[in-house]
């Protein structure tokens, strides 16, 4: 009797909860069409469902991934840039030509300057991006919602339309306007 007394008590106590999040999320959308909205008297929500919960593990992991594409595709194009600069250098060796060669050298070295700079300020700045999501590789906390919004309001021109759209709402219930501003605050890092 005891168990069910206790199962009771925790599905009320999860419906509550659910009930309570959901009319903070629709107060809060309120608040957003009442600023952003032409006619917010005719906002109308149709349906608000929660489409996906994405923990800090799984932003760190979509944005850790982003930036070892970078570090190769930076890694590529150096090389690239290497090879185009070992033929223009065998050109001007093989040219007879003894200014060519000189220009073609000094023009080469200033090149290679560069790219050596640019190949370790990248991968350094890209490095410390992949340390900085590190502290979030384990983590299960939950870093945003996203939910599937379906409402009907006027347009521009006053047609009555319906639209869908997907909100991200961060875990203290507010709605994420800027998603990038949201990453770089919370992640320390940009998209």
């Amino acid at each position: 009797m005891k168990n069910h007394l206790y199962l009771s008590l925790a599905i009320i106590s999860f419906l509550f909860l659910s009930c309570s999040k959901e009319s903070k999320i629709k107060n809060k959308i309120k608040e957003y069409v009442e600023k952003n909205f032409n006619d917010p008297s005719s906002y109308e929500l149709v349906e608000l469902k929660l489409f996906d919960t994405i923990n800090e593990q799984k932003v760190s992991k979509y944005l850790t991934d982003q930036r070892l594409g970078k570090l190769t595709r930076i890694k590529q194009y150096v090389q690239e840039k290497r090879e185009e600069q070992s033929k223009i250098a065998s050109n001007a060796l093989f040219s007879g030509n003894h200014y060519y060669l000189i220009t073609a050298m000094a023009k080469l070295e200033k090149q290679n300057a560069i790219l050596n700079k640019f190949e370790k300020d990248s991968v350094k700045i890209i490095q410390n991006e992949i340390n900085q999501l590190k502290k979030y590789i384990n983590s299960k906390n939950i870093s945003h919602y996203r939910y599937i919004h379906e409402y009907r309001a006027k347009n521009d021109v006053g047609a009555l339309v319906k639209c869908i759209d997907t909100l991200r709402i961060d875990n203290e219930l507010k709605i994420i306007t800027d998603f990038q501003y949201y990453i770089i605050r919370k992640f320390g890092v940009h998209l």
